[in-house]
């Protein structure tokens, strides 16, 4: 969330509110409108290329268009995630992605890569760069980085305190914004390679299986000479347990 500063009259007095704006997820142009009508100030979305969500239906450039035409009829905002860390396979075709995106009227972009954000000021400037998530911004000495680096606006590491976030703000002016709701990495944002390791899908640009989540079981090898057997820590009747079962809740 980021800050809106709206006037209201209160007890007969104009005083200026705080609100901090509402942005939810959609994973199409379906959801993207239930958001809106829902009170959703923006929306962030997935296009068919450089984003994490690789699996989802997410957004074609003309479907993106048709939802930056819905959003501006309520005064909302879209913004697009291009978020992966980028291989050398994924540079083509960039450029021209990001001239689409911005061709269809969203407000910003979010983005992980130092590549990604060079050439989205270059190539698209009217499009609002925002830092993601993904970069694990959690102290104000970076924050001021990447102000200086022209980023609009940073998202903060999900493992970022309350304490941290209003001292991020206090000390950088720069807008900021906070996950309140979802899921918890058991790594920080950006740094986990379970997926890689054990599936060979690359958490870092969109092939996440969430390998956190599966249930596992433990148990001790016993070895006797040449035999060996699995000795379960667990009974029976002892439930499953995930490495990562507890989601975010501000």
């Amino acid at each position: 969330m980021t800050v809106q500063e709206i006037s209201r009259v209160i007890d007969g007095k104009r005083v200026i509110v705080k609100k901090p704006e509402l942005l939810i997820p959609a994973g199409n142009l379906e959801k993207l409108k239930v958001a809106i009508h829902y009170g959703a100030d923006a929306v962030y979305l997935g296009g068919q290329e450089f984003g994490l969500r690789s699996n989802a239906g997410n957004f074609t450039l003309e479907e993106m268009a048709e939802g930056v035409e819905f959003a501006k009829k309520y005064g909302a905002k879209i913004y697009v995630t291009t978020n992966i860390f980028a291989h050398n396979e994924n540079m083509d075709g960039l450029e021209e992605y990001l001239k689409g995106i911005e061709k269809a009227g969203v407000t910003g972009i979010i983005v992980a890569d130092p590549l990604i954000i060079e050439t989205c000021k270059r190539v698209a400037p009217s499009v609002e760069v925002h830092l993601s998530t993904q970069q694990s911004l959690s102290n104000w000495k970076a924050a001021q980085y990447w102000k200086e680096e022209g980023l609009h606006r940073l998202v903060l590491a999900r493992e970022a305190s309350y304490e941290e976030m209003k001292e991020i703000k206090e000390k950088v002016d720069i807008e900021i914004e906070a996950f309140v709701h979802g899921a918890m990495c058991i790594a920080y944002s950006g740094r986990c390679t379970l997926s890689n390791h054990m599936t060979a899908r690359d958490s870092n640009r969109g092939g996440c299986c969430q390998s956190c989540r599966w249930d596992y079981d433990l148990v001790q090898t016993v070895s006797q000479h040449k035999d060996a057997k699995e000795l379960p820590l667990f009974q029976e009747e002892d439930a499953h347990f995930a490495m990562s079962p507890k989601d975010l809740n501000l």
